[in-house]
């Protein structure tokens, strides 16, 4: 895969799909040159999807209708792999909240004792 990125946000925003029968040498890296070299020569055929202001989710339905491409079921392991990172999630976010509370009354709590420090002079 190629991908060439400019720094033009004004042309256009497009997605082409180049098919044909690769080389037998390793993908190219992803490049920012103005006119990549490509590793599929010759091509069959190319299709061109205009990404510009298009959900991400828009995008990817038009990429598998051109492509024809099958989505991948995930496997009852995968699945529950999945759960258990929801699961984690929503743990995460309530220690988060438990931490900021905890880490709020400490320093509330120091706050009050610098206070009542400063307030006592040494004799």
């Amino acid at each position: 895969m190629t991908v060439n990125r400019l720094q033009d946000n004004t042309g256009p925003a497009t997605l082409t799909i180049y098919y044909g029968a690769p080389k037998d040498s390793a993908p190219s890296p992803s490049t920012t040159q103005e006119n990549p070299k490509f590793d599929h020569t010759p091509f069959e055929r190319t299709e061109t999807i205009n990404m510009k202001h298009k959900h991400e989710a828009d995008i990817l339905s038009e990429l598998v209708d051109l492509t024809k491409a099958t989505p991948v079921v995930p496997t009852p392991e995968e699945e529950a792999e999945l759960q258990q990172l929801a699961d984690e999630e929503k743990r995460g976010a309530a220690d988060r909240i438990r931490n900021a509370a905890y880490t709020e009354q400490k320093r509330q709590e120091k706050a009050l004792l610098d206070q009542a420090r400063g307030a006592v002079r040494p004799v």
